[in-house]
């Protein structure tokens, strides 16, 4: 019921209370300039003095020139600033202002020497898998090349130990086919299914060239 009369009132003075309201707006104006400087926006400021973000933000202050949330840029000048001791001394520097617990304000710690090493952890991880691809890709070709004339030879020499102590023509040639259907089995359990083919195909021109060596 107060409200409905009050919204009767507004709505019958309409006017007389948008000129308060703008008589109240433009009061307020110098007020409001003023808002800027009685806001503080700085949450260390109401910590006490001797607080540890207190300390770590003078001890910033103080030594490095620069407020809260800014960042500062120290430059290191040598002769030789590729150098061993450069280096030495930027990476003491780090760990003196990462392991100082009186600047627990401070968040990051950036130095060149960071940077290369996050570049040379992504270089290693990408030469890392390229060289395992390469080692596996060598182990692969070296067992093809060389692992299977090793396996054929096994078995001949195997045949041709069990079998009688005189070998004519039509035995070496039995020799050298049983040899040959032996193999394959041998060959194929050791291949990847992709090399399949290849490595029957190089099986097969091994055993004809072997036969080519018998006269």
């Amino acid at each position: 019921m107060l409200f409905t009369k009050l919204a009767r009132l507004i709505i019958r003075h309409n006017r007389a209370v948008f000129v308060i309201w703008l008589v109240a707006l433009v009061v307020s104006i110098p007020a409001i300039l003023q808002v800027q400087s009685v806001i503080v926006y700085n949450e260390t400021a109401f910590n006490p003095k001797n607080s540890e973000s207190s300390l770590a933000q003078n001890i910033v202050s103080n030594e490095f020139s620069i407020d809260q949330g800014s960042s500062v840029i120290v430059v290191i000048t040598a002769s030789d600033i590729r150098g061993n001791d450069v280096r030495d001394f930027t990476l003491a520097l780090n760990r003196t202002l990462h392991n100082d617990g009186k600047l627990s304000n401070i968040n990051n710690i950036t130095s060149i020497y960071d940077i290369y090493s996050q570049l040379l952890l992504g270089y290693t991880s990408i030469v890392h898998l390229e060289l395992y691809q390469t080692k596996n890709a060598t182990t692969l070709a070296s067992n093809i090349e060389f692992g299977i004339p090793s396996t054929y030879v096994s078995q001949w020499i195997s045949l041709v130990n069990s079998g009688s102590g005189a070998v004519d023509q039509t035995q070496l040639a039995a020799y050298n086919s049983q040899a040959y259907n032996s193999s394959w089995p041998i060959v194929s359990s050791q291949t990847p299914a992709a090399y399949q083919t290849i490595a029957f195909n190089y099986l097969t021109h091994f055993y004809k060239s072997w036969n080519q060596t018998f006269t």
